[in-house]
């Protein structure tokens, strides 16, 4: 059983208790009056801020207040990335207009065909606007700046009255979604702005102020606050990244900052819980001990856990006529773990399995660590306090005594295929704080 990483589709699908959170934040935009309004949904990696909007989107659909989906991660380039953004929120407005126009008496279809009007000269305003600012590096400076301007003047028509309307793109926006809301409002979600390089996601925020900052829009954002702010940061100074500056950046564009609200472990054990295909280790305290210790309440990794687990279950099952003990089972989950949070400490598991059980006397005897062990306990904090955590030492628990170095092999050999990350890459969340911040780890972008 693989269990997959997308978003919940609606409010009915949420597992995590958003849904009381997302009613009030919908009422709340509701009731705005003051608009346009942008809304920060702040949150680390993978903590659900995607299933959070998608349950606010419902929310608001049954409010039957308009909304368009936009992912800016799908585009690479800057210019392609603001373009896309226009034409999506201008493509998803023209297709419900139409299916009003053609439905409504005589004075609204005389209402809607001007607006769709106004749409299409937007889009091509927005086509065109994108025609000249890729012109240049595709003429290889081989054509003057006369060259070019002529040339791009034919790229789309009617040419000047095209530019004239890019002047009027704001005011002209405003209108439609006044047409199109009967003046009330549209609310545009955001997804996956950390995931963008820095350069495209602050080419969206920047979108929005320039080209849809007039309209009676919420513009709901979802991304790690501190990745953002340091792609703004990167932006103003490239070589000496300010950090003050970036998040100075976001508080002036963002209105109000919402902390996506935390999921509890129980909540997420409720929800997987029978998704363990081994039954006996599904009821085992001491896997979600080892899960709640290693992953906290992180659905996303917990799910990638989870699926590793059972691949590797399934792997040690091939052998019928040895099945996986539960202590095995056990030790496969710590050392998936490890693999997922600490890949340097699991490649020497591989060349050293004694290092276990020496990392495991030194937290409970106290015994001082040196050569190369010390040097790995540096630099692969909380690999003691993981290992502490489900010895079998610790009292209240049954954990079973580190694994003998034919185990490990066995394991690290199986893992490798069925743990679910290429060799050396850790967890892009597996450095991340309490707090949700990150340290000096992988990029975001899983």
């Amino acid at each position: 059983m693989l269990l997959t990483d997308n978003p919940i589709p609606d409010a009915d699908g949420d597992h995590f208790g958003f849904r009381t959170h997302a009613a009030v934040l919908c009422a709340a935009i509701t009731a705005t009056e003051d608009l346009p309004l942008t809304v920060g949904v702040f949150g680390p990696w993978g903590m659900g801020k995607s299933s959070f909007m998608k349950v606010c989107q419902d929310l608001l659909d049954q409010r039957d207040i308009p909304t368009v989906w936009f992912n800016p991660w799908k585009y690479d380039q800057k210019d392609e990335i603001w373009h896309a953004l226009i034409q999506s929120v201008l493509t998803e407005i023209a297709h419900d207009l139409e299916e009003r126009r053609q439905k409504g008496d005589l004075a609204l279809r005389e209402r809607m065909a001007g607006a769709l009007e106004t749409i299409r000269r937007l889009s091509q305003a927005a086509a065109w606007l994108l025609a000249r600012r890729a012109a240049g590096p595709l003429t290889g400076g081989v054509l003057t700046a006369d060259d070019v301007d002529a040339a791009q003047t034919a790229l789309t028509e009617p040419g000047t009255e095209t530019y004239l309307h890019v002047n009027h793109f704001e005011q002209d926006f405003k209108d439609v979604v006044h047409t199109y809301t009967d003046g009330g409002r549209l609310v545009l979600f955001i997804d996956d702005l950390d995931r963008c390089s820095p350069d495209a996601a602050i080419t969206v925020l920047d979108s929005l102020k320039l080209f849809l900052g007039e309209g009676s829009c919420v513009f709901v954002l979802a991304m790690d606050y501190q990745v953002v702010a340091e792609a703004a940061a990167r932006r103003f100074h490239a070589e000496n990244p300010d950090e003050a500056r970036g998040r100075q950046y976001l508080e002036k564009l963002i209105h109000f900052p919402y902390h996506l609200p935390g999921v509890s472990f129980e909540a997420i054990v409720r929800h997987l819980q029978d998704k363990v295909a081994d039954t006996e280790l599904a009821g085992s305290r001491e896997l979600w001990e080892l899960v709640e210790v290693a992953f906290e309440a992180n659905p996303r990794r917990v799910r990638r856990f989870v699926n590793g687990l059972n691949l590797t279950a399934m792997t040690l099952r091939m052998n019928p006529a040895d099945p996986p003990s539960r202590r095995l089972l056990l030790h496969a989950g710590t050392l998936l773990a490890l693999h997922m949070k600490h890949p340097d400490f699991f490649a020497t598991l591989k060349s050293d399995p004694g290092v276990w059980r020496r990392f495991d006397d030194n937290e409970f005897f106290k015994t001082d660590l040196s050569g190369q062990d010390a040097i790995l306990a540096r630099e692969n904090p909380g690999v003691l306090r993981l290992l502490a955590r489900v010895s079998f030492r610790r009292e209240g628990y049954d954990f079973p005594d580190p694994p003998t170095p034919t185990e490990i092999r066995l394991l690290t050999q199986v893992l490798t295929v069925t743990g679910g990350l290429s060799n050396g890459a850790a967890d892009p969340a597996a450095n991340s704080t309490a707090d949700g911040t990150t340290g000096a780890g992988p990029g975001h972008g899983a």
